[in-house]
């Protein structure tokens, strides 16, 4: 793991720089005497938590996304206190709406509803505005852009027209750069950095921007770059706002110049790594002087200028770490100290930022711009990187734990998640992430996480182990062959990719995915029959199969090289008939990855990613309640760690000593009497031997308790147990649980469970497409409601104590992704067993 420096020691740099032990044989106590043990430890345990609360003062909780909302939300209402009648804000000095675009711009990006009349109101201000100061017009165009109502393009032309004639032109001292407006001011880093932000919307939302204007823009900041790799405003010392602005200015330009050069007559996936090193040698710099106390090298009047700063380099950049730092983390704790307790409002030094408002703007662009929901991510390991450039920068990359080389096709993944964005309508981001540096929980804070190469995968034995872990949490791998289109075969590639998934999943392989996955109409529906690369063979998506779900694809031609040429569909601008239909499969076959990895639920940026111990548990003791899935022959092993994940978790929340035997045991006199708990479950039908209903009659018999649900509500295997255990139960009939049912409610030291999700998955019948079974162009839609658990019982004389689940346990227990089947989300799946536990116990 990597130690995450403080602030003491970069200000130090500032300076310098101007779940375990198996029991083979456990011996445990009677089911009665174990519920007399359990009750007891329960009451100990809450008179232990009640006085250990009483005597502790609260501690500062770690920054999460409720406090950041709750934060935002209040810098909203600030805005509004200080908003106008007329709909603006008190403007700056010399600008005719720029502060009044800053605020609008900051309630935009955090969330206000754009029926909000305030917002209306600021909109129909800003809109009587023909600003000529290169803030306003750049300030009003961003938030035209952002808002993106037709009527409002008529005036991001009239902006873009306006900027580009102000643009300093070659030959020009400064050209690239721009002025204040009308030619005043020598031109000047801080401007051309908001007109191309400004530009750059636009191009993004369609408008026509001449490409020589962003490279024109791209010389410069190229130009203005100092030794070490950062920017300044002017003089020999860089500073981190202008180090920030010229990465994020020269990441705009290069965006918008490679999508305009998009126009190849056949796919190039050859290459399209970007061997300018103008990014990184910026990205190198700020990693060295990165901190959140303070503008380094700049004035401490600029503070929250640079934040916002700092937040346009980490999402255009795909980064969570700047150098070693979680740069949004450390900000948004940071941002929420500092903001005013009374009224919500922050501010700064200087005559700008002890402006309430703009200080207030900023700090909302941060917390809100930063906080978006990472849906895909790509890992950057020396044997992913473009051999061609890696030598370059490694000894650099090497001290600022940064990427050595060169990733390619750097935009696709962008270009990606721009157009996911556009069908989900929701903000989103990417990241990029460092092999080297990133813990599971690191790799977890992305659903999807994209490794490719052209060359075998030299991943050492940690890196594996972190990869299989990420698998085995819920997250989903893509594997992307730098191949094919006439840039050579995936062997090499394919090999090791063939070794991973052995290690991996080892009773799975890697295999063609049929016309009947939803990789290839999850999201929209793509013909793999239909869809030929240029050589003529079908494009094809292999996986492996994992229980209920598809951890792996594997893509044997680049899907990444195929997203990288999308950024003209962004623009409405064609693409050439040669390539129009492989690009649009391939952001297709994206989109659907995405769509099955997630269900198009998303993690909040700040919540932690809990990963479940399972391998380790403690020591069992008097007391302990021992759990074992049955050994039924009906495909129970593809679900073997849903028992000990399920454990883990009861263990983390409650405090209860549950242990999973570790594999499904024979249903024998012997193995039952060791066992309190019985998990039955499968995928096929199957039928009990005498041995094995003797045992399980005499099980039931003396009060063990049984819970059984079959693997993603497969009706063969539901049958069968449901037979199977009315018959040993003397033919009573399964009746459901209330949803008032006491084994809902906490009274029992659990969880509220009245109300848990339930998720359905269901398809939509999509219109038009090329003829195939209704089924094949039928997108995945999950329904989720709010519900009480499913749970079916059979009563006995003297207790409850064998129950049954339809809907899905075994699946979300095993992974924390298995949207395909209907059941519950991982944690109410664990939830729902130890409240039934807890019920079984106490009666």
């Amino acid at each position: 793991m990597v130690e995450r420096k403080t602030d003491t020691q970069h200000q130090q740099c500032l300076t310098s720089l101007g779940f375990g032990a198996r029991n083979p044989n456990p011996i445990l106590p009677g089911i009665r005497s174990l519920r007399l043990g359990i009750r007891s430890r329960l009451w100990m345990l809450s008179i232990v938590v009640w006085t250990f609360a009483l005597a502790c003062s609260p501690a500062r909780a770690e920054i999460d996304a409720l406090t950041v909302q709750r934060s935002i939300d209040r810098g909203i209402e600030y805005l509004r206190k200080t908003q106008k009648p007329q709909g603006g804000w008190n403007e700056y000095g010399g600008q005719s709406c720029g502060l009044s675009a800053l605020c609008t711009l900051a309630w935009v990006n955090a969330g206000v509803s754009r029926q909000d009349p305030n917002l209306i109101q600021a909109l129909d201000y800003l809109r009587g505005f023909e600003p000529k100061q290169t803030y306003s017009v750049a300030l009003q165009t961003l938030v035209f852009c952002q808002v993106g109502q037709p009527e409002d393009f008529p005036r991001i032309r009239r902006n873009v027209a306006w900027l580009s004639t102000q643009q300093k032109a070659a030959g020009e001292r400064f050209a690239g750069a721009w002025t204040y407006g009308n030619g005043r001011g020598n031109g000047d880093p801080s401007n051309a950095q908001f007109a191309v932000l400004a530009l750059g919307a636009a191009a993004d939302l369609g408008i026509e921007v001449d490409p020589a204007i962003f490279q024109l823009a791209s010389d410069y900041w190229k130009g203005i770059q100092l030794r070490r790799g950062g920017w300044s405003y002017g003089g020999p010392t860089p500073s981190g706002s202008m180090t920030c602005a010229g990465i994020a200015s020269t990441l705009i330009c290069n965006g918008s110049l490679r999508d305009r050069n998009n126009q190849d007559q056949q796919l190039n996936c050859c290459g399209n790594s970007d061997s300018d090193d103008t990014v990184q040698r910026g990205l190198d710099f700020l990693s060295t002087v990165f901190t959140v106390r303070a503008n380094p090298g700049g004035e401490l009047l600029s503070y929250f200028y640079y934040l916002y700063a700092v937040e346009r380099v980490g999402r255009l950049s795909g980064r969570r770490l700047i150098g070693d730092r979680d740069w949004y983390r450390e900000g948004a704790e940071r941002l929420v100290s500092l903001q005013d307790d009374f009224q919500g409002f922050w501010q700064g030094g200087g005559p700008v930022e002890t402006n309430r408002d703009i200080a207030t703007s900023f700090a909302l662009l941060f917390l809100a711009k930063g906080k978006r929901q990472v849906v895909i991510g790509r890992l950057d390991h020396p044997s992913t990187r473009d051999a061609t450039v890696a030598a370059r920068g490694q000894v650099r990359a090497q001290q600022v734990g940064e990427s050595a080389g060169s990733q390619p096709h750097a935009g696709s993944l962008q270009t990606l998640v721009h157009h996911v964005e556009k069908d989900w309508l929701r903000e989103l981001t990417w990241q990029n992430i460092s092999a080297e540096q990133a813990t599971t929980d690191d790799l977890l804070q992305t659903p999807v996480l994209v490794i490719a190469s052209r060359n075998r995968l030299d991943f050492d034995a940690a890196l594996i182990k972190r990869l299989g872990d990420y698998l085995d949490q819920g997250g989903t791998i893509l594997f992307d062959a730098l191949a094919g289109d006439g840039c050579g075969d995936d062997r090499a590639f394919r090999q090791s990719v063939t070794q991973l998934c052995q290690q991996w999943y080892p009773q799975s392989r890697l295999e063609p995915l049929p016309a009947t996955h939803p990789v290839w109409f999850a999201e929209k529906y793509v013909d793999p029959k239909v869809v030929l690369s240029e050589n003529g063979q079908e494009f094809s998506i292999e996986g492996v199969q994992s229980c209920c779900r598809t951890p792996i694809f594997y893509s044997p031609q680049s899907l990444m090289c195929r997203w990288s040429y999308g950024g003209p569909l962004l623009r409405n601008l064609d693409l050439p008939d040669a390539i129009a239909g492989q690009v649009k499969a391939g952001i297709t076959v994206g989109e659907n990855i995405l769509a099955y990895a997630t269900g198009r639920e998303l993690k909040d940026k700040l919540d932690a990613s809990r990963g479940i111990n399972a391998a380790v548990a403690p020591v069992p003791t008097r007391g302990a309640i021992p759990i074992a899935m049955a050994s039924l022959g009906a495909g129970e092993r593809q679900v073997s760690r849903a028992l000990p994940n399920a454990a883990a978790i009861i263990r983390e929340k409650l405090a209860i000593e549950v242990i999973s035997i570790d594999e499904p045991i024979a249903l024998t006199e012997e193995s039952l009497s060791r066992v309190g708990v019985l998990y039955l479950t499968g995928q096929t039908a199957f039928t009990l031997d005498a041995t094995a209903r003797r045992a399980l009659q005499n099980f039931i018999d003396r009060e063990g308790m049984i819970f059984a649900s079959p693997i993603c509500g497969d009706e063969a295997f539901a049958a069968s147990v449901q037979k199977e255990l009315q018959s040993l139960t003397g033919g009573d009939s399964w009746e459901p649980l209330p949803s008032d049912h006491s084994a809902f409610s906490p009274q029992f030291g659990g969880y509220d469970i009245t109300r848990v999700k339930i998720r359905t998955p269901q398809q939509k019948r999509q219109l038009g497409g090329p003829a195939a079974t209704a089924q094949a162009q039928t997108p995945i839609a999950i329904q989720q409601r709010a519900d009480s658990p499913v749970i079916q019982v059979i009563q006995s004389d003297r207790s409850s104590n064998v129950f049954y689940s339809p809907l899905d346990l075994s699946c979300a227990l095993e992974s924390q992704n298995s949207i395909q089947c209907p059941g519950y989300p991982t944690d109410d799946a664990a939830k729902i067993l130890a409240g039934m536990i807890l019920y079984y116990l106490n009666q």
